[in-house]
């Protein structure tokens, strides 16, 4: 299948199917999320009179059923059993600038967008009139059946800005389930204790609540955000992207955080679900009782939070081009790139490109060539790299967005520009796409050094006849391989040149394009795809067999956490190279639980040290092994998979298996 097709195929939503089916999983096997085929057949798609996204919209919000449990504190509701189907993608992955409605109001947000005019603004009347009628529909509803507080803090949502704590919850959760109705899909948060920070300060000063009652809130919106685990989820179970970000560095150069940021992080603690998430923002200069709350948090074996590093990204984020004051308020999409809430379309996993393969189909293009020293072979395998980077880029071209005069009006430079944002009216209009295969490549092109040129101990054409034919011939050369010292994740400086150096290269590639709209492209070096990719994946010369998984992320399993931390640590995330790069390893409860103390140690020292991102599965082989022999005994064990946290039961066999392989490989490691 061509490139041009894959992109299609993942972007093209199936009409009314895709919030309820997988498109594929591991085996090319279709799975069916949520309802039987019996039951989408009561699904239905909503279509307005012209055939247009603000009037589909219209007729959607008009015809969705209104529901509200009484003993629920705010109100959040999705009919699932409809949606709508338009041309184009509609944009996702991404992070809505909530403080928007917020700090101001809907009204004065559609107004501004209204008087542009022209086609822009009717649409943008159309929302606004849409949005309207709903909302009074709901409060309708509330009016009947809702508690005293919860009507309080839902009147005048869309009048006037928020002037409590209890509205700005309640207005991010009546634009989000919004854009969950109207197929939106993987939808942050954003920095919700800075966003909420004044309003919480102002009623806690004035006694208008008490800590308990903000507590018992954020609570309340947590579970509201938990609710249709099944219909948000994409291609698995708990993939949502309703990522929370927390604390971060400031323009003037403080850390900024409150009490939100701690109570945000103890309510995860508290609850356990697996999504929201949490992503903190965190600095050498935090203090240490945040350290306290992370540490914390991680031990209660949620996944969250994972770590995100100001004292390195800021300054990359400034290099690639986002302004200075934007990257300060970075917050991230819907796993971990940086994402600017409010200036961007930036979509951030449009696609993945596979280094390894790359890699695999140039070996086999080098053995029909005179390769005489390693230094043939890598100058050989550049200028491979660099014309498939090309073609992969350039493709990326083929997605086309659709009309979405709602995000617009989130989006501020789209009315200045007087364009949807799906014709390239943000401020930032940014591809980025994620990678998988870089240790595989790294291994094995250092393995080749060795074993071909160094040591000569096989000829490389031998050594590549065995790879292609899977080392059906030679099994203990693959098992020899694979148990080797790998490269990859160790700090060495023989692994950390070549990963900087096929970062430079690909740099080079990507600072001449620019996307149709005008936007950069930037990659990282995190992906979901290390299973289905591998899937489709050649052997390589780092002991992987063909259909293999490929290593998580940036990790090495027979590396221990320091030397990962080391390893990545020197890796040049320049140019753009800035994607996501998250170090990903498995710890033993224990370790957190009995060395707390040296825990935080640890987590202090690696930001110093200057990793990139950072998350951590806090849990231990024997569980993970009981859990899929005896499912029933662990309904609630929650795991980290990519960039998302699952129920391990929800998992398909391959991604249970490989998380045990990791668990196992890491209690062999720090045995």
């Amino acid at each position: 299948m061509s490139l041009k097709n894959n992109i299609k195929n993942k972007y093209w939503h199936i009409n009314w199917i895709i919030p309820l089916i997988v498109k594929y999983r591991p085996g090319g096997k279709s799975v069916l999320i949520k309802k039987t085929i019996e039951s989408l057949a009561n699904i239905k798609v909503v279509k307005g009179k012209k055939r247009d996204i603000s009037y589909d919209t219209y007729q959607l919000l008009k015809e969705v059923e209104v529901k509200h449990d009484a003993l629920q504190r705010f109100f959040y509701y999705i009919d699932e059993n409809k949606t709508i189907a338009v041309k184009g993608n509609i944009i996702s992955n991404f992070t809505l600038d909530y403080s928007l409605i917020i700090n101001e109001s809907f009204e004065s947000l559609a107004n501004q967008a209204i008087e542009v005019g022209g086609e822009y603004g009717k649409r943008a009347q159309i929302i606004k009139i849409a949005i309207t009628d709903y909302y009074n529909r709901v409060l309708d509803v509330l009016r009947n059946v809702a508690d005293t507080n919860t009507i309080k803090s839902f009147e005048e949502l869309l009048d006037r800005k928020a002037n409590h704590f209890d509205e700005g919850l309640q207005r991010i959760l009546f634009f989000n389930q919004i854009l969950w109705q109207t197929r939106h899909r993987l939808n942050g948060i954003g920095r919700i204790d800075k966003m909420l920070g004044k309003l919480y300060q102002n009623d806690i000063d004035s006694g208008y609540i008490t800590k308990n009652d903000a507590y018992s809130m954020i609570k309340s919106f947590y579970c509201c955000l938990s609710k249709n685990y099944e219909y948000k989820s994409s291609n698995l179970f708990g993939d949502i992207g309703q990522i929370i970000v927390l604390g971060g560095r400031e323009l003037d150069g403080s850390y900024f955080y409150n009490e939100l940021t701690s109570m945000f992080l103890k309510v995860q603690a508290e609850l356990r679900v697996p999504d929201p998430k949490i992503l903190i923002r965190v600095s050498k200069d935090m203090p240490d009782s945040l350290a306290e709350d992370i540490a914390n948090c991680m031990s209660s074996g949620t996944g969250s939070p994972v770590l995100s590093n100001d004292d390195v990204i800021i300054e990359k984020l400034i290099s690639f081009g986002y302004q200075e004051s934007d990257s300060y308020d970075y917050s991230v999409s819907a796993c971990w790139e940086p994402f600017i809430p409010g200036s961007s379309l930036d979509q951030n996993n449009i696609n993945c490109f596979d280094f390894a393969q790359v890699l695999a189909c140039y070996l086999k293009l080098a053995k029909t060539k005179e390769i005489i020293t390693y230094k043939d072979l890598l100058n050989g395998f550049d200028s491979f790299l660099i014309k498939e980077l090309k073609s992969f880029i350039s493709d990326l071209d083929a997605v086309e967005w659709a009309k979405d005069p709602l995000v617009s009006m989130f989006t501020p430079n789209c009315n200045l520009s007087q364009k949807d944002i799906s014709e390239g009216g943000a401020k930032y209009n940014n591809y980025g796409f994620t990678t998988v295969g870089m240790g595989a490549t790294c291994d094995s092109l250092l393995n080749i050094k060795e074993l071909c040129f160094d040591k000569k101990e096989i000829s490389f054409n031998e050594l590549e006849v065995l790879r292609e034919n899977n080392y059906k011939t030679n099994p203990s050369l693959q098992n020899t391989l694979k148990e080797r010292r790998k490269h990859y994740g160790h700090d060495e400086e023989e692994s950390i040149n070549i990963t900087n150096h096929i970062i430079e290269i690909s740099n080079g590639v990507l600072s001449e394009h620019k996307n149709r709209l005008g936007g950069k492209c930037k990659f990282g070096l995190s992906s979901p795809s290390y299973i289905t990719s591998g899937l489709k994946a050649e052997a390589d010369i780092a002991g992987r067999l063909n259909g293999e998984p490929y290593s998580t992320h940036i990790s090495a399993d027979d590396s221990v956490y320091t030397e990962l931390v080391g390893f990545a640590s020197e890796i040049n995330y320049n140019g753009h190279c800035i994607n996501g790069n998250v170090v990903d390893f498995f710890m033993q409860p224990n370790i957190i639980h009995e060395h707390r103390e040296q825990f935080i140690s640890f987590i202090k020292g690696a930001i110093r040290k200057g990793f990139y991102q950072l998350q951590i599965n806090v849990m231990d082989s024997s569980t993970l092994i009981d859990a899929k022999k005896h499912p029933d005994k662990h309904k609630n064990l929650i795991v980290r998979v990519w960039g998302f946290s699952a129920y391990f039961n929800d998992l398909p066999d391959e991604y249970k298996d490989r998380l045990i392989q990791r668990a196992l490989e890491n209690e062999r490691q720090t045995a």
